[in-house]
């Protein structure tokens, strides 16, 4: 961030955070190719509505990581996509610089820290800025599911949801897991599985879900209930 920021916590442009805060790898992911294929059609009708063809439809994403978000779009269709390393974003929200020139924001943040919550809290500051009607009030936002529970959530007025019938899968950035290490995957750390497998970015700490060994288990279980019911069942009879 520039001398003086009020952001130096924040990401300069990018899903990797400035020096002077520490570096979450679970940022360093890109949206992968099926959540732009799901969104298409949207921004399809949009530059319809707009009179103009997709390829020339503006889409503007603040936050840069690798930059594939072009190639992606590109290979569906639109051209136009904005997604500048050089750009801090959070310069943008406190208003030292303004936003590009765009139709529409497609953005996936970083999920760690408050960074959705200051994102959100730009759109809906935007939309009351620019009133009905406008472009810039535009934005399809790739979240985690728990954001619209989150106490300060104020969905902006017109807005929707979209869900997947699969969870998306992530693009490392960079490194693979042999560059994160110190990162624990969030997904074998709640589930003790992870839909990535071997090709996961972050560390799998632990022994993994071994479906015979828990069936196995769970028989065992049983049958000492049961055992346990029949046993506790004549010693109650003896004791009444």
């Amino acid at each position: 961030p520039r001398p003086g920021s009020t952001h130096r916590d924040m990401p300069t442009g990018s899903k990797r955070k400035a020096p002077s805060a520490p570096r979450d790898p679970a940022d360093d992911c890109e949206t992968p190719d099926v959540a732009y294929a799901h969104i298409a059609p949207l921004l399809r009708k949009l530059a319809q509505r707009l009179g103009k063809p997709p390829g020339a439809l503006r889409i503007w994403d603040p936050y840069y990581c690798a930059g594939g978000v072009k190639a992606r779009l590109d290979a569906l269709g639109f051209g136009d996509v904005v997604n500048d390393p050089d750009v801090d974003f959070y310069d943008v929200v406190d208003g030292s610089r303004p936003p590009p020139p765009h139709d529409i924001c497609v953005t996936n943040p970083p999920f760690s820290g408050n960074h959705a919550r200051r994102l959100f809290e730009y759109l809906n500051s935007r939309r009351e800025r620019s009133g009905e009607g406008k472009g810039t009030k535009r934005f399809v936002v790739l979240a985690p599911e728990y954001v619209h529970r989150k106490a300060w959530f104020k969905a902006p007025r017109g807005m929707f949801f979209m869900v997947p019938s699969r969870r998306y899968s992530f693009v490392a950035a960079r490194g693979g897991r042999r560059e994160n290490t110190a990162v624990e995957c969030r997904h074998w750390r709640r589930e003790r599985s992870c839909p990535r497998g071997e090709t996961c970015p972050f560390v799998h700490v632990g022994p993994g879900i071994d479906p015979e060994g828990e069936r196995v288990a769970e028989e065992a279980r049983r049958e000492r209930a049961n055992a346990g019911f029949s046993d506790g069942g004549g010693g109650g009879g003896g004791g009444g």
